[in-house]
């Protein structure tokens, strides 16, 4: 009989059902943050960023709160795709959570298309009953060579 790796790792305590449980919220939270992004909902964005949100984007530019919406709102970018090659969720206690990896976008300015990957960092913050994104920074990778 096999047992699966997760009921392992909790059986032998690596992985509690806290923690679990807080890498399932993030995702969803996430998740929900990108299909807002991907749909330029900023309304809905509003509720899943911290009123303390830092933005940090790849070329260097740090954003508020407000300043990110106010960019989702203008519709200058347009995310169209968000794609994760690589995530990794590590739970620091049950209030916050750091969610890393990479990613491939695909974003549009006015008709132009552009395709990129990040690397990224984000942390995330239970605020009363909901996690909100706390902190995210990303750095621009090179475009995987061509076959």
């Amino acid at each position: 009989m096999r047992i699966p790796a997760g009921i392992l790792l909790f059986i032998f305590g690596l992985l509690s059902p806290a923690s679990a449980s807080v890498a399932e919220d993030v995702r969803t939270a996430d998740s929900n943050r990108v299909l807002a992004t991907i749909a330029g909902d900023a309304d809905r964005l509003a509720d899943l960023l911290s009123d303390q949100l830092r933005y940090g984007h790849a070329d260097g530019r740090v954003q508020t709160k407000e300043d990110f919406l106010a960019a989702v709102r203008s519709n200058r970018m347009r995310y169209e795709a968000y794609d994760y090659e690589e995530l990794q969720i590590t739970p620091t206690d049950d209030n916050v959570a750091i969610l890393s990896g990479r990613a491939s976008l695909r974003v549009r300015m006015g008709e132009q298309p552009f395709a990129f990957r990040l690397r990224f960092l984000a942390v995330w913050r239970r605020e009363s009953t909901a996690w909100r994104l706390f902190a995210y920074q990303s750095a621009q990778l090179p475009s995987p060579p061509a076959n």
